[in-house]
């Protein structure tokens, strides 16, 4: 079943405590995003079994053969399948939240890129951060869009074409860094905020597969060891 391993080993980590902790109990305590007896079947056919986990805030993995259900789970956890049966409740921050909620609070990078090629990065971001925040003022739009290139190394990068198929334009990581800065500007504010990132590394080579990882690392303030040949 998908989570056994991590869920036998759930229940002696326990996260630090959050200020919304006591509204949801002991079970979701310190924890940015929980779930319990969380299940999913489409017709006859159980995609997945009830399973139950918490994550500390900072930087997890999920892990799993081919077929287990990662990204249906991961599909739950952000609030985007409306299809099929599910059962079991999700948190964030300690707090139960609907899939309504968790569409606004949690972002989700797919396992494609969906760019505009004839888009700049930075056109794309702006883009964003109009119509996901159009409550900011355009300077801290602004000033979020450029702080969110310096975190993902892709200033120098802010006036390149996206490109695809027919157009040159970014490598595949650097395609992956501006998937990551969109949902990242979309949870912006968000006290409750998560990010969830469906195989982002898959197709990339072994440089760019480390400067994702790095700009992640950053981003929750772990040290990325430095000998990471493997």
């Amino acid at each position: 079943p998908l989570l056994a391993d991590v869920q036998a080993a759930a229940a002696a980590r326990e996260c630090p405590p959050t200020r919304t902790a006591a509204r949801a109990g002991p079970a979701a305590s310190g924890s940015a995003l929980s779930w319990s007896g969380v299940a999913y079947d489409v017709g006859r056919k159980r995609i997945l079994e009830p399973n139950s986990h918490r994550l500390c805030a900072g930087l997890s993995c999920l892990i799993g053969p081919s077929g287990a259900g990662k990204s249906s789970l991961l599909g739950i956890l952000a609030g985007r399948k409306s299809r099929g049966r599910l059962r079991g409740t999700v948190a964030l921050g300690g707090v139960r939240a609907s899939s309504a909620e968790r569409r606004l609070q949690v972002g989700y990078v797919t396992q494609d890129d969906v760019l505009p090629g004839t888009s700049t990065v930075a056109e794309h971001l702006h883009f964003h951060a109009r119509v996901r925040l159009p409550w900011l003022p355009q300077e801290q739009r602004a000033a979020l869009v450029a702080s969110t290139l310096t975190a993902l190394s892709l200033t120098r990068k802010a006036s390149s074409l996206i490109g695809d198929a027919h157009m040159r334009g970014l490598s595949g990581g650097e395609r992956r860094r501006v998937s990551v800065a969109v949902e990242l500007i979309a949870i912006h504010g968000s006290p409750r905020g998560v990010l969830l990132m469906d195989e982002p590394l898959s197709g990339l080579d072994s440089t760019n597969a480390r400067l994702v990882v790095a700009a992640l690392c950053d981003l929750v303030g772990v040290a990325l060891p430095a000998n990471d040949a493997a």
